[in-house]
């Protein structure tokens, strides 16, 4: 059903020079890290297995992701009002299904349509011309937070979205993902434009550091990508 993403992951090994730096080569560094990323798969591997599956999204990059946005951990909502393994947002949430359509060109998988028909109801009405209600958004994020297989289906799905939004104009744009994931995709689409490699968005200051710091952090050298697939994480 969609184009099935290709991980290539650059020899980029760059810290940021600012007090806080990682060089993400320090072995102290890939220890934790192999050791984040193997709990993480771990635990929630059928979940990540099912979603992934659904969606076609390899397992290394929704694994990336969770280490990458919670370290694996139920958050609470942060000052963005994102929670859960995914840190998504309830707007995030309902954006994501009331424009899957609009952008992917096709419905949800049956799957998931009757997934988050069954744990969100409201999903069946949603508007895309009325936004969703304070209590609305209040139940999205409590189950952001205390559902783990909802956070993951829902960040995949995420995924998704963000991948065929941009998918005219790069076969494989899994670096204008990480970044929109992160900084948004109506404030990145359009600082991200044509095929940019990842280190040259690693270098660009019209976006954010927080967005260019999760670019090393996954696809860089010994990045969370590259730990997943030399540690055979897929084998577990």
């Amino acid at each position: 059903m969609y184009s099935k993403v290709v991980i290539k992951y650059p020899d980029i090994n760059r810290a940021y020079a600012q007090s806080q730096s990682v060089n993400y080569s320090q072995p102290n560094v890939i220890s934790a890290n192999t050791s984040l990323l193997k709990s993480i798969y771990s635990v929630n591997k059928n979940v990540i297995n099912k979603w992934g599956e659904i969606f076609d999204i390899d397992n290394s990059i929704i694994v990336s992701f969770i280490v990458t946005e919670s370290g694996g951990k139920d958050a609470p909502p942060n000052r963005y009002g994102a929670t859960g393994v995914m840190q998504m947002t309830a707007p995030a949430v309902w954006e994501t299904l009331v424009k899957w359509k609009s952008f992917v060109g096709s419905e949800l998988p049956s799957e998931a349509k009757q997934y988050f028909e069954k744990v969100l109801p409201e999903s069946k009405n949603f508007n895309p011309n009325v936004l969703p209600s304070t209590s609305l958004k209040s139940k999205i994020t409590n189950l952001l937070q205390k559902d783990r297989t909802f956070s993951i289906a829902i960040g995949v799905a995420n995924l998704r979205w963000l991948l065929e939004a941009y998918s005219n104009n790069l076969t494989s744009p899994i670096n204008k993902v990480m970044v929109s994931y992160n900084a948004g995709y109506y404030g990145m689409r359009n600082k991200v434009k044509g095929s940019p490699t990842t280190e040259s968005m690693v270098l660009n200051k019209s976006i954010p550091i927080e967005s260019r710091s999760y670019l090393l952090k996954m696809l860089g050298k010994n990045g969370f990508v590259q730990l997943y697939f030399d540690n055979k994480l897929n084998e577990l």
